[in-house]
């Protein structure tokens, strides 16, 4: 616990009297020092947090109350926690003046009488600082076992952040290379409201490109520490929560960060050949080797997704920044989320479960992702083909399902690929025709179709002769330059009907 105005106050041995308000923030506010001056302007050998005495000598028995004011003001500015006034020396009281003036700067005063020694207010105030930096110098040594611990076991880098945001009661965010926030399940990470402002000066940091920490005032005093040498930063820690942290908070922070560097070191160095691994993997599945695939994964990886599962492919994922990184964090068990390389695509294999972070990281990071459906029996090569196309489709930042392609059609999906133009193309020919012309070819084109090439059915429908629908299926063909008695020609017509506005 830190020495505050309320211990010195509820010491009872010291003969002190409060002359202004004082709120519960103001008592428990931490003295980092007691120091006795009688200059006008003290400030320059005080540092924040100091409760100053004075005996008075600087102030006539009635002072001016602009001097006192500027006087109290000089103080509070400095961040002077207090002022403790000693009479019966100089002075018989406090003058008015200076009660008033401590009142209105919001520096508390405090009358110390029977002609106290200052010298034992000081040992007391000292003794509590003393106690405090051992509990805490205690403290910071068995936190420092505690994340030494963390670092050896199998997960060690998610372990070391899991501890340290216990140990600190506070919010810890890891971020990539480029300021990329990583996602690590399970860790408190900082809120909404200050990410934002984290995120930029984590950017800021990192384009430094040196090793350096930084406190964001405006997100409640959270630290900033990159991980990694000057010349190859490997991202940076951020740390936070109600209050700005203390000397030993951030000394924690300092080993974490030198564990996490040697962690990511260590991981990178053996996520290479696992990497290897995974991609060797993933093409046994591919092949159709599926026994040997999995016994090779449970014996190095730790298993794979069991069917039914989502395949997902990231397109031009493999030169994203530390995505890779990322997703060794994420899938740490290899059982709900799977990760290889192949070409610049990352294809992933996922549990039902595990969806959703994948869609938060493809959104985050900008992703074009698509997903299609494994189940038992399936070829994993038709659903990685499915998938691919779903990415193909997918908008940067989404993830698009094979299943939602599939459902919209053929001609929807051409539509969408830009067929409108094309079905313009084939059918231009018709717009050098008179409209009621241009409209009857359509139209028994049409009715032709439905009926599968039936030329009596069509008529029929039409209510005119078979040998009138024949003329004008004839003209169209001439028209169109398409030979209608083939099934090509039909489906081609029939797509540009279809798709035309």
């Amino acid at each position: 616990m830190p020495a505050t105005l309320h211990h010195l106050l509820d010491e009872g041995s010291f003969p002190l009297r409060v002359l202004t308000a004082l709120d519960d923030e103001v008592l428990e506010r931490p003295l980092s020092w007691v120091h006795s001056s009688d200059l006008l302007d003290p400030t320059p050998w005080l540092e924040p947090g100091t409760l100053l005495l004075t005996n008075g000598a600087q102030f006539s028995a009635d002072p001016d109350a602009a001097d006192a004011v500027a006087y109290c003001r000089r103080l509070r500015a400095h961040g002077v926690a207090g002022l403790g006034f000693a009479t019966e020396i100089i002075h018989d009281r406090v003058p008015e003046a200076l009660v008033r003036a401590g009142e209105e700067t919001g520096l508390p005063v405090v009358e110390i009488a029977r002609r106290a020694p200052f010298i034992g207010i000081i040992r007391f105030v000292a003794d509590i600082i003393a106690t405090d930096r051992a509990a805490r110098f205690s403290w910071l040594l068995d936190a420092q076992r505690a994340v030494a611990r963390a670092a050896v076991r199998d997960d060690g880098l998610r372990e070391i952040l899991h501890t340290l945001s216990r140990l600190l009661g506070a919010w810890v965010d890891l971020y990539d290379a480029v300021g990329g926030r990583l996602s690590l399940p399970g860790l408190r990470a900082a809120p909404d409201d200050i990410e934002a402002e984290v995120g930029r000066e984590v950017r800021r940091l990192l384009e430094r490109r040196t090793a350096a920490s930084l406190v964001v005032p405006a997100a409640g005093g959270a630290l900033l520490q990159t991980i990694g040498q000057s010349s190859r930063l490997r991202g940076v820690l951020a740390v936070g929560g109600s209050q700005p942290l203390d000397p030993a908070g951030k000394d924690l922070v300092a080993t974490v960060v030198a564990l996490a560097s040697i962690a990511l070191e260590q991981q990178r160095n053996v996520q290479s050949s696992v990497r290897a691994v995974r991609a060797g993997v993933l093409e046994m599945l591919l092949a159709g080797s599926d026994d040997t695939a999995r016994r090779t994964a449970d014996a190095a990886l730790g298993g794979l997704p069991e069917a039914p599962y989502v395949v997902g492919v990231i397109r031009d994922a493999a030169d994203s920044s530390g995505l890779l990184d990322e997703l060794d964090l994420v899938s740490s068990d290899p059982r709900r989320m799977f990760s290889a390389e192949r070409g610049a695509d990352v294809v992933v294999l996922l549990s039902e479960t595990a969806e959703g972070p994948l869609a938060a990281l493809a959104e985050r990071r900008g992703l074009s992702v698509g997903t299609a459906r494994h189940d038992e029996g399936e070829a994993v090569a038709v659903a990685l083909d499915r998938a691919g196309h779903a990415a193909r489709e997918a908008p940067p930042g989404a993830v698009r399902a094979y299943a939602e392609l599939a459902g919209r059609g053929l001609v929807e999906m051409l539509r969408d690929r830009g067929g409108e133009v094309l079905a313009r193309t084939l059918l231009q020919p018709l717009e050098a025709l008179p409209p009621a012309e241009r409209r009857r070819l359509r139209e028994s084109a049409r009715v032709w179709l439905e009926a599968n090439g039936a030329g009596d059915p069509a008529a029929r429908a039409l209510g005119i002769h078979r040998h009138t629908l024949k003329a004008r299926l004839a003209h169209l063909e001439q028209l169109l330059g398409l030979d209608l008695s083939t099934f090509a020609a039909r489906a081609e017509l029939w797509a540009a009907l279809e798709l035309e506005p």
